[in-house]
């Protein structure tokens, strides 16, 4: 959700910035093997569409999950001239790094869960249970490794929908806001210079 935010923000201020190029300046930035991310997104719907559960009964949908972060990395790499994708880069490493390190989902404590979801508390969310149509896995506090760079941040009121992201997806949502404002010259000048 806040990705899809940050593509917004990154369109209007972009629309505001540039007016009537703005479409011509969107275009004009040079990505490379862009069909990687849609791909990545594809691979990653299957655990995004499957309901609460034991990790045990997704490793398939796991398993496309964590390779989808694979096409990820290697968009990074075929795109690293450009400093917002480095942005995005960092962000999708620390997501990576956190759901490496918890067995394969992005953990989520109850505590934030009961903090999304108004009018439910903590017990209602027990432990090793995957969070429905989500990436997360719940998992307590002091038992979450590299707990700061989990699912820890919420999106605040008036935001209808309550959502808890990551530190990781924070900086993704930076650099995506930063490629679609930076200035052509900018890009051109990175791109050539690394050619």
């Amino acid at each position: 959700m806040i990705l899809a935010a940050a593509v917004i923000v990154g369109l209007l201020a972009s629309l505001a910035f540039y007016r009537r190029r703005v479409f011509s300046q969107i275009a004009a930035i040079p990505l490379r093997s862009a069909w990687l991310v849609s791909l990545a997104i594809v691979l990653q719907l299957p655990l995004l569409r499957a309901p609460a559960g034991t990790a045990q009964d997704l490793r398939v949908q796991q398993a496309l999950f964590l390779a989808s972060y694979l096409l990820l990395l290697v968009f990074i790499w075929r795109n690293r001239g450009l400093a917002a994708i480095l942005i995005v880069g960092t962000g999708i490493l620390c997501n990576l790094l956190v759901i490496v390190v918890n067995g394969g989902f992005m953990p989520i404590t109850p505590e934030t869960l009961a903090r999304i979801n108004p009018g439910s508390s903590v017990e209602q969310w027990p432990e090793q249970v995957r969070y429905g149509y989500s990436k997360d896995i719940i998992h307590a506090q002091e038992r979450t490794k590299l707990w700061a760079l989990s699912d820890t941040l919420i999106v605040p009121p008036p935001f209808p929908w309550p959502t808890a992201f990551s530190v990781g997806d924070l900086i993704i949502a930076l650099g995506i806001v930063a490629l679609l404002l930076a200035p052509q010259r900018m890009l051109k000048r990175r791109t050539d210079h690394e050619s």
